[in-house]
Parts: structure tokens; C-alpha cells; sequence
């Protein structure tokens, strides 16, 4: 036998250990060469879709390989741990430490290279589905195709990352003397510490996190550095000390089997700190993207709904040619076969409050677009009388009553608040209120140069009788491509812009649906990486945990007890970083909301709790089935049959 057959044999001895590892790497290199099928598809740049779902998936495959290189690496440590005592007995046997090392060398090798192909292989079988969903996200047909460039992209990559981290692997071992090594994972364990200064300073952190990110939005970074340096303390210290907290309650300690779990969960949660760290911050950042996606979705179709104009054409400033911009609209709508009502009005805003501001509009040019869209036309007004129109859309709209007085013009809310006719509030007086307005604001403007949003604003309103703003539109209907057309010659002005109701709501969902894409892939990636996290600290102590059930079953210890222990252990190490992050990305999201003005009017404990779900139904898979494998071999070592 020589030293290859002699790794290949190391490899299949050790198949269960290595199998949920295998399995894992190839899983990621299958989504890493998915991402790049679709990144080098021929027909992808032909959609209009094609180069922001490129530059999503560029991204995901960027984080996908990072994320690889930490798992593999993490992953094989804890393997090397596990297999010290067989080290320590080929170097009595006369094994140098370059031997142990090209052995240690060859086996990375040899498990690379198969989770490579196995990945390229499986990403080739499910390529047909990956493309079918991949064409309705896109929105372009995408046949299959031989993926030369996506299948060396892959190779090449992951053997680049394989051979690093096998180089890498050799410092693990090179220092550890025979006696060392042939402990194993017997060596005694000392008993984990807390410093209450870094558990003081792992509250603060996250304390301060959240304060900064409360503050100003723009401390974003400075928040998120603090809070990962934050959860980093709290699995490491924290989290320790409160299970001594737990061991000195008399009350709680010394009852039942606590006395075993508790002092077990001890050692455990930081033996697996960094594991709870990471995967803590994988799931977090996870489910506040689920929930913003989710909310903005939300946010999105309420916009649709509740906005009555199906297009409108805004001018920034005036200039000559805004007529001949409207024809064009004109004639796409006409050339469609559509009837349609147009109203041009004109708006300036008006200081409101110490930061509130309200668009002013002219009562005639309101009467009009009250006629167009079959609402009550408003009561003449009076010099000093004005209709305050509430956005349903603004996140904290101004609270305004009928008899109230609003501005620095004192003007007097008459009748009652009518919905508005845009995303913000609007406050409707009479036209020669409105003449006096403008020349204030503007003369304001001239002398201090002190706020643009004081200059006038021509829009024209087009209201299309055929398209509902009752029920959403297809993304290949003639209101959506049509809107779309619409919004993207507007693009082309400098002046001006068209916003369209159908195609702001079309443009969020093609969004939605790549992030959808992406983020799904992305997500199974982090969820099997993470369940074999667990799996492999798990198979590490195993053999600790047989021998400490074997000596407790001889004094009494049943089996039924033993799984009793053993599961809630399982249970805390699959769901104390779930729990954590949930909460973090709830707190998050809503602070996030708060700076979000009227873009979002929506609470985000829902979003967060249907992203966090989502990782909680899997990962409760993968606790039933790493709890039963555990617990068979656990039961095989157990004198005690109690139950």
C-alpha cells in the first residue's frame, strides 16, 4: 500500500465525519457554478433584466466563495482535533512530521477534488430547472447550453481554495508534541471564564450599535462594526457568564438533570462561541434582507393602490420643449388605443412646521383633477381658508383637523380631509392664496438662497380609465410594457421625468424576484453550512460525551435522562443563534423604518418574523435529524436501560 492508497483509506475510514463536510462543500460549489451558468449565459445580456441579475449574482458568488473558505477552513480544524490521538500514533510509530503532513495535505486534496466535481455535476443535473426559473425571473427564455466557462470558473476557484486551505491545515499540527496528540480530545478541559469587563463591554457595544444607528443613519457602519464586535463578546463572555449565573442559582442548578446540562452548556457555548458568531451573523443579515424585501413589497402594492393617476410627467425647473415631451405621451397612449383624461397642475412647497413641509396647489387646478378622477369638487374657498389632502402613504403624516390653523399665513382647515392625490400630503387653497405663496417663497429663495424646494413644480397627470389601480399588473401586460417604455423615455430628459404607476410597481417586482433568486440560493448555502457546523463540534466531543454517559449510566443515569439532557444541549447549541438573531434583525429593522420616511409605512416585526422563520423550519429539520443520529450512538455506550 502506498502513501496515496494509505489517504485514500484515512478518507473512507473516516466517512461519517467527513460525509456532512463533503456534502456541504460540493452544496456550495454547486451554487457557486449555478450563479456562474447564468452569469456567462449567452442569452442574458439580450434582457433588459440581464445585467442587474449579472451584477447580483457576481456579488452572491463573491460572498458564496468567501463564506466557503471560512467554512472549509473552520471545518477542517475541527476535524484535525478529532483525529490528534491517530496522529500521535503514527508518530510513535515512526511517522515524521512531514509525513503526517503530506498525509494531512493529500486527504484535503482528495476531498476537494471530489466535492468539485460532485458540485459541477450536480449544478449540470438541476441546471435545466436553475434556467427555467432563472428565464421567469429574468423574463427571457434561457435554453440550456454547455457551460465551458462556468464549469472552469468553478474548477478553478474552488482547486485554488482547497489547495490555500491545505496549506494552510499544516499549522495546525506542526507544534503539537506525541503526548499532546495522543490525549486527543481526553485532554482535560478547563473550566471557561468570563471577564466581566469584556462582558460589560460586549453590552455596550451592542448598546451603542443601536443608539448610533437610532441616531443618524449615516453612523450605519460605525453600527454595524460595533454590533458584530458586539455579538462576537456576547457568545464569547456573555453568554458564559450568564450560565455561571445559572450554576450559582441553588434553586434552579440542583434540580433534576440541570446540574449535567447546565454544566455542559457551559464548556459547549464556548467551545462553539465563534460557530455561534458566525451563523448568528449570516442568519441576522439574512432575515433583515427577507424583511426588507418583504416590506418593500408590501410598501409597493400599497403605492399601486393608492395612487389614483396612472402616470405623471414632472418638470425640475421650466423649460420650452415640456410640451412636445407631453405629445410623445400623447401619442404612445393614443397609438395604444387608449382614452385618457390629462390635468396639468402646478405646485410649491410650503414650510409647514420646523421640518415639515407641504406641497401648496391651486383650488381651480384641484377642481379639475376632483372632475377627472369622479371625486366631490371642493367648496369655493376664501382668501384665508384651505382643504388639507392626507398622503395614506406617509409614514407620520401631519396631523391636521378641520378648524385648525396651519403656516406662517394662518390658514384655516375647512371641511373635511380628503385622501391625497400623490405619495405626500397636499394643502389646496384659493388661486390668489396660491399667487401670494409663490411670490414669498421665491423671493425668500432670491434673497437667502436658502431652500430650492420654494420653487414651483409643473406636472401633468394622465388618468387612464382602462388601467385599474385595483388589481396588479402582468409584467408582459400592454399597461406594464407600455409604462415601462413610458418611464425610461423619461429617463433620457434632464429636465423632467415620468414616474408611472404600473412601472414603478413592475420595476420593484423584477427587483424582488432577482433578489428572490439570489438570496434563496445564498440562503441554502448558509443553512446546510451552518447545521454542519453543528454537526461537526458535535461528532468532535462525541467521544468525550460517550465516556462522561458511560460513567453517569453506571451510577444510575437512564437512558431516558440521557436524552432528555442531550436534546436540550442540541437545542440550545441549533437555537440560541436563531433566537439571537432574530431579535437583533427585528430591532434593526425597525430603527431602519424610522429613517425611512414615507418610503416605508409598514411595521417590520412581520418581515422579520417570516425571514426568521423561514431558517427556523430548516434548521428544526436538521435538529431532528443530527439529535437522532447523536442519540443512537449516545444509547450504545448507556448500562442503564431505564426510560
Amino acid at each position: 500500500m502506498n502513501f496515496r492508497q494509505f489517504a485514500f483509506n484515512n478518507v473512507k475510514r473516516n466517512l461519517r465525519a467527513y460525509s456532512a463536510y463533503f456534502l456541504s462543500s460540493a452544496f456550495a460549489v454547486m451554487i457557486f457554478f449555478t450563479y456562474a451558468l447564468f452569469i456567462y449565459h449567452p442569452e442574458l445580456a439580450k434582457s433588459g433584466l440581464g445585467e442587474a441579475a449579472k451584477m447580483g449574482m457576481k456579488g452572491a458568488s463573491y460572498v458564496t466563495f468567501v463564506f466557503s473558505f471560512l467554512f472549509v477552513l473552520y471545518s477542517i480544524s475541527a476535524f484535525l482535533k478529532i483525529r490528534n490521538k491517530e496522529f500521535g500514533v503514527l508518530t510513535i510509530l515512526g511517522a515524521q512530521r512531514n509525513q503526517i503532513n503530506k498525509l494531512v495535505f493529500l486527504e484535503n486534496i482528495l476531498i476537494g477534488f471530489g466535492a468539485i466535481v460532485a458540485g459541477i455535476l450536480g449544478g449540470l443535473l438541476f441546471s435545466k430547472i436553475f434556467l427555467v426559473y432563472g428565464s421567469s425571473v429574468v423574463e427571457t427564455k434561457l435554453p440550456f447550453y454547455f457551460p465551458l466557462k462556468a464549469m472552469g470558473l468553478t474548477a478553478a476557484s474552488f482547486a485554488a481554495l482547497y489547495l490555500v486551505i491545505s496549506f494552510a491545515t499544516l499549522f495546525f499540527i506542526r507544534q503539537k508534541r506525541a503526548l499532546e496528540l495522543l490525549m486527543g480530545t481526553s485532554k482535560p478541559k478547563t473550566e471557561p471564564k468570563a471577564h466581566i469587563l469584556l462582558v460589560l463591554f460586549s453590552l455596550v457595544s451592542i448598546g451603542t450599535a443601536y443608539y448610533l444607528l437610532y441616531d443618524d443613519f449615516n453612523n450605519f457602519y460605525w453600527a454595524l462594526g460595533l454590533g458584530i464586535i458586539g455579538n462576537y463578546f456576547f457568545f464569547t463572555q456573555l453568554s458564559v457568564y450568564l450560565m455561571r449565573l445559572l450554576k450559582k442559582s441553588r434553586s434552579f442548578f440542583w434540580k433534576g438533570t440541570r446540574m449535567l446540562w447546565v454544566s455542559e452548556m457551559a464548556y459547549k457555548i464556548k467551545d462553539n462561541a465563534r460557530m455561534f458568531f458566525m451563523v448568528t451573523i449570516v442568519i441576522a443579515m439574512a432575515s433583515a434582507g427577507a424583511g426588507l424585501v418583504y416590506s418593500f413589497d408590501q410598501d409597493a402594492k400599497a403605492r399601486f393602490k393608492e395612487t389614483p393617476f396612472a402616470l405623471e410627467f414632472n418638470l425640475f425647473k421650466e423649460y420650452k420643449n415640456w410640451e412636445g415631451e407631453v405629445k410623445k405621451i400623447d401619442q404612445e397612449l393614443q397609438g395604444a388605443g387608449l382614452k385618457f383624461d390629462k390635468v396639468t397642475g402646478k405646485t410649491v412647497n410650503l414650510k409647514l412646521g420646523s421640518k415639515k413641509y407641504v406641497n401648496v396647489m391651486k383650488e381651480s387646478e384641484y377642481a379639475q383633477m376632483a372632475k377627472v378622477l369622479e371625486r366631490k369638487a371642493p367648496q369655493k374657498l376664501k382668501p384665508n381658508e384651505a382643504i388639507f389632502l392626507v398622503s395614506t402613504l406617509e409614514k407620520e403624516p401631519e396631523k391636521v383637523q378641520a378648524g385648525q390653523k396651519v403656516s406662517k399665513y394662518n390658514l384655516q382647515v375647512v371641511g373635511n380631509i380628503e385622501k391625497s392625490i400623490d405619495y405626500s400630503s397636499r394643502l389646496v387653497v384659493s388661486d390668489e392664496t396660491y399667487k401670494q405663496i409663490l411670490a414669498d417663497e421665491i423671493k425668500k429663495v432670491d434673497e437667502a438662497k436658502e431652500d430650492i424646494r420654494a420653487q414651483e413644480r409643473t406636472s401633468v397627470y394622465y388618468h387612464v380609465p382602462a388601467w385599474s389601480n385595483t388589481d396588479y399588473p402582468r409584467s408582459d401586460s400592454v399597461q406594464a410594457k407600455l409604462s415601462t417604455k413610458l418611464q425610461n423615455m423619461g429617463q433620457e430628459q434632464e429636465d423632467s421625468y415620468i414616474d408611472t404607476r404600473a412601472g414603478s410597481y413592475i420595476g420593484f417586482q423584477q427587483a424582488r424576484s432577482i433578489f428572490t433568486f439570489i438570496a434563496l440560493f445564498m440562503a441554502a448555502v448558509f443553512s446546510v453550512a451552518s447545521a454542519s457546523f453543528l454537526y461537526f463540534k458535535l461528532y468532535t466531543d462525541l467521544n468525550q460525551d460517550q465516556r462522561m454517559y458511560h460513567m453517569l449510566s453506571k451510577v444510575g443515569l437512564s437512558t431516558r435522562d440521557m436524552k432528555r439532557t442531550s436534546t436540550i444541549q442540541i437545542a440550545m447549541l441549533f437555537f440560541i443563534p436563531l433566537v439571537v438573531a432574530g431579535l437583533e434583525s427585528g430591532i434593526g429593522l425597525q430603527i431602519i423604518n424610522k429613517h425611512m420616511g414615507g418610503f416605508s409605512v409598514l411595521d417590520m416585526i412581520t418581515p422579520t418574523l417570516v425571514g426568521i422563520s423561514g431558517f427556523f423550519v430548516v434548521q428544526i429539520i436538521y435538529f431532528f435529524i443530527i439529535r437522532a443520529i447523536y442519540l443512537k450512538q449516545l444509547s450504545k455506550v448507556m448500562i442503564s436501560s431505564g426510560k
